[in-house]
């Protein structure tokens, strides 16, 4: 039985955990170094002061206070425990906790974790995170995925956790237009194997990270399968009533919640100029998301996330002032398109979660199995958009028993 790992991961790493070749740059290999979060403190002092001059707005009278946003009451609450309980240096100590690399690819200085796990073989896995996450998406399995053996499960289920943030994000550098799946799916594939050496691996994601395992899949051969926790209907048309149903019920999701994704699609740097300069207004639009996205109990938000968690993963985005730049993945489409694909033969795992089928929308298995080569559909009893992050443990189980599979199949 596997329990929940409370805040961060608290694996160490030493030199020893790492492959020889990672210190050795060659070619397309960038030097990896070692990475620790440290802010300087007039960076999270002039955060915390626009945080302690927040001006409220006023909201529309309605017995439903997120009719029409995020509600005004959290919000206050939200901010009120930012002021008076929030210690970024308590919450970057734990982040530090994790094993933190950097490593030069391409044009790009890319920040990841890098776990390798126990045992003579463990599998390594690529996760991707999207928007509005980051690494940290990941951060409460990291640990139980690299060293089962101390949570409860079998050596042999260890995987060896590469956890980057994509382009624009956290600690990794800044593109300088918007790039989306094609880029980055490359970028990952010479991370795990040109940098960090090794020869097959998996690749799963959800959100924006569907896209980029699903190209990793279909560029990548060291890839030898991939994992996957949304499923949209791209690129090939609906033929069932089921399916052409999630069609209609993703188009009014898109009418009632998408508004975000047409602003950051099209516009993305007008609402930046906002962003960039107010904490609570990063924390209003991402806060809508995660209440919308995930599944909570009771629709009690906290219920599922921790104030300090949901705060840690907004002070990622202002202290290295990456808002506008995440967003940029939405407006992707006009300068790193995907090509036009057919069915990916990788061996493809889904995860059908509840709440995010409910909430953002999930095609069916009858359209994956056209156009993907399903060898696992699992169906957890509980879980939204962000399974690593509200379930872990089902989220684990699911990537074991998946791994398990693979290796029945002789992958």
């Amino acid at each position: 039985m596997l329990t929940r790992t409370a805040g961060l991961a608290t694996a160490v790493a030493t030199a020893g955990d790492l492959h020889a070749s990672q210190t050795q740059p060659s070619g397309a290999r960038g030097r990896v170094v070692p990475f620790h979060v440290d802010i300087p403190h007039a960076r999270i002092v002039r955060i915390m002061a626009r945080v302690r001059d927040v001006e409220w707005p006023d909201a529309p009278e309605d017995p439903d206070p997120w009719a029409y946003g995020t509600s005004l009451p959290v919000m206050k609450d939200l901010v009120q425990y930012w002021q008076t309980k929030y210690d970024w240096r308590a919450r970057q100590a734990r982040m530090n906790r994790m094993p933190q690399f950097k490593a030069r690819i391409e044009d790009y200085d890319i920040h990841f974790v890098h776990v390798r796990g126990s045992g003579a073989n463990p599998r390594p896995i690529i996760f991707s995170h999207g928007w509005p996450n980051t690494f940290l998406e990941f951060a409460k399995v990291v640990e139980p995925l690299a060293h089962p053996e101390n949570h409860g499960g079998l050596v042999a289920d260890a995987f060896s956790v590469v956890v980057p943030s994509l382009p624009g994000y956290a600690f990794s550098s800044k593109p300088r237009k918007p790039i989306g799946a094609p880029t980055t799916a490359r970028l990952w594939n010479t991370l795990m194997t040109d940098v960090l050496g090794y020869r097959e691996y998996i690749a799963q994601g959800g959100d924006l990270g569907f896209t980029i395992s699903r190209e990793i899949g279909y560029i990548a051969e060291n890839c030898k399968a991939v994992h996957l926790n949304h499923l949209l209907g791209i690129g090939a048309p609906s033929l069932t009533p089921e399916e052409k149903l999630a069609e209609t019920t993703r188009a009014n999701w898109t009418r009632v919640e998408g508004a975000y994704m047409a602003i950051q699609s099209t516009k993305p740097l007008t609402i930046s100029y906002a962003m960039s300069n107010s904490p609570v207004g990063v924390a209003a639009w991402v806060l809508e998301k995660i209440r919308a996205w995930s599944g909570l109990q009771n629709g009690d938000l906290w219920s599922v996330f921790t104030r300090d968690e949901v705060l840690d993963n907004i002070m990622l985005f202002m202290v290295t002032n990456t808002y506008g730049t995440g967003a940029w993945y939405y407006a992707a489409s006009r300068t790193d398109p995907s090509p036009p694909r057919g069915k990916l033969e990788k061996p493809t795992g889904f995860a059908e979660y509840p709440a995010h089928k409910s909430s953002v929308g999930m095609w069916p298995r009858s359209y994956a199995e056209r156009n993907y080569n399903v060898v696992w559909w699992s169906t957890p009893p509980a879980g939204g958009h962000f399974p690593a992050d509200e379930v872990p443990e089902l989220f684990i189980e699911d990537i074991r028993g998946f791994n398990r599979h693979l290796r029945s199949l002789g992958v």
